[in-house]
């Protein structure tokens, strides 16, 4: 496992409370895994309404775009100029209705704005894309998604025992791809740690709708895909691509294939709110199911081959999230619309490692059955079609012209822990220690009050060797902050934070909901733990 994307799960200077393991067990409970998760019965947050007529607007009221950017206009006579756009979930107030539907203009005074320089300033909306204020933050969901940015690990939690009886349970483990700032690109950025929704799928989306750098995956208008055995490169082919990118106007004007990149979202879009403009997405990536796993280990330089390769094109984002096709098309199956996505920067461990191994079946994998087709182009909500095969088959889509790609997509049931170890391993002459920062599920070192013998070679003490903690504080993590500016931890068995701070770092950058650092359910004080 590469060094630059993991980091461990010791922390310097943890309290007593951090470090106690603490047991836990599930009531009964119904295993989806069971039925190749075809019936899940999450709760889906609604579609906030979106206005078609201003009898359904009333003044006083606060709305909001439904739309991710929505124009304001100034009044000057009968007239009305552009000014600029608003983002969603920028809450305006409604002055007046201005007429009748008619006139698709109404009066708003801007109420809150990820532009702190329009709040308070009144303009002229058009009410086409305007919906009911709803951001999900209170939204009581049965299932949530934590990145770590740190180890490059996403993972999903069900939650078992909504009244905190119990933890929450992890259903899913992928890797995933950060986005990582490059000194000689302006464009990329670190991945935002923070509090965010899902607000809407989109299948086979693109930058700037046409004109872009980032051509859909598929659509039926555009040159033919590369083949199945293409390589990488192929995806940065000029003759894939639907269109020249172009900058400036008129002599100035220039055009090229120069960084254009077929099907860089892949085939599916999570859009998370709020993004303040950063994007965020979480989203597929280039290549078909197969090669899209390799493109992602990749991306985070898992071998000498692909370290070398990211001198010539970096497959990371510029602060999204990317993931195989496979596990974004399961990720669009699994979570609903208003589904929490948690962005943190946390050292890992178990809450209880027995406990992790009585409830999961470690070593298990679950397998889902996907069906990839050529419906629901850019479509969005429910026209961004599942690729879940027995949807596909129930709707009618599965016909021979109809297929892109069809497969089974298996993946981990079980948590594991990503940190640096000095783990017992076999040799010629017995047994030797060896550095390496490792996925595991077994934690080798000792806990609080724990004896510790230093003959004992199936323990490691990480605070008597400086080395070690300087390597930690170097290599370990994603964005190689110092190792003292963790706080807290992250267990990755029950998805929930213990004492964790986002680390106050220039490298670890804040976005999300300002008013909610995290939704309650994910703070482990807020459990009563039989």
């Amino acid at each position: 496992m590469s060094l630059k994307k993991v980091t461990l799960s010791v922390c310097l200077g943890l309290t007593a409370s951090v470090m106690a393991s603490q047991p836990y067990s599930y009531p009964a409970h119904k295993d989806i895994s069971l039925n190749n998760y075809n019936d899940l019965g999450f709760a889906k947050g609604e579609r906030p309404l979106r206005f078609e007529s201003k009898s359904q607007i009333k003044v006083g009221s606060t709305i909001m775009p439904d739309d991710r950017y929505h124009r304001v206009f100034n009044k000057v006579g009968e007239d009305y100029q552009y000014v600029t756009s608003i983002a969603r979930l920028d809450r305006l107030e409604v002055l007046d209705l201005n007429g009748g539907d008619e006139n698709p203009y109404i009066k708003v005074k801007i109420k809150g704005s990820t532009n702190a320089s329009l709040n308070g300033r009144i303009f002229y909306t058009r009410i086409g894309g305007l919906s009911e204020y709803e951001d999900y933050k209170n939204f009581d969901a049965d299932v949530y998604m934590v990145q770590n940015i740190a180890t490059e690990k996403l993972r999903v939690y069900q939650r078992i025992c909504k009244d905190n009886s119990c933890p929450p349970k992890m259903i899913f483990q992928t890797d995933f791809v950060a986005g990582l700032k490059d000194k000689d690109n302006k464009d990329r950025k670190h991945t935002d740690v923070g509090n965010y929704r899902i607000y809407e799928w989109q299948k086979f989306y693109q930058d700037r709708g046409s004109g872009g750098h980032y051509p859909s995956w598929y659509d039926p208008s555009f040159p033919p895909l590369p083949e199945k055995d293409d390589g990488w490169g192929a995806w940065f082919d000029k003759d894939i691509m639907p269109w020249k990118y172009c900058e400036g106007s008129g002599d100035d004007r220039k055009c090229s294939h120069d960084d254009m990149m077929r099907g860089a979202f892949g085939w599916y879009t999570a859009l998370v709110e709020p993004h303040y403009a950063t994007g965020e997405w979480t989203h597929g990536t280039i290549g078909w199911a197969e090669s899209s796993v390799e493109n992602i280990n990749r991306a985070q330089g898992e071998t000498l081959l692909s370290a070398f390769a990211n001198l010539v094109s970096s497959l990371r984002s510029s602060g999204c999230s990317r993931v195989s096709n496979p596990a974004i098309a399961f990720l669009r199956h699994l979570l609903p619309t208003g589904t929490p996505l948690i962005k943190i920067y946390a050292l890992e461990s178990y809450q209880d490692q027995m406990s992790m191994e009585q409830n999961y079946n470690v070593g298990a994998t679950g397998t889902w059955d996907f069906t990839l087709t050529k419906n629901g182009v850019r479509g969005s909500y429910d026209e961004a079609i599942s690729a879940h095969r027995n949807y596909v088959e129930l709707n009618g889509f599965a016909t021979a012209d109809n297929i892109l790609e069809e497969g089974t997509f298996e993946f981990k049931t079980y948590p594991t822990v990503v940190q640096y170890q000095h783990k017992p391993r076999s040799s010629g002459e017995g047994y030797r220690r060896g550095r390496d920062c490792i996925e595991d599920t077994v934690d080798n070192y000792p806990k609080l009050g724990q004896a510790f013998d230093e003959d004992d070679r199936s323990l490691y003490d990480i605070d008597n060797e400086d080395k070690v903690k300087n390597d930690m504080k170097v290599k370990c993590n994603l964005y190689r902050i110092d190792g003292d500016k963790f706080q807290g931890r992250f267990h990755v068995d029950t998805g929930l934070l213990e004492g964790y701070k986002h680390p106050v770092d220039k490298k670890v950058e804040r976005g999300g909901f300002r008013s909610q650092l995290f939704p309650e359910f994910l703070e482990l004080k807020n459990y009563k733990l039989k």
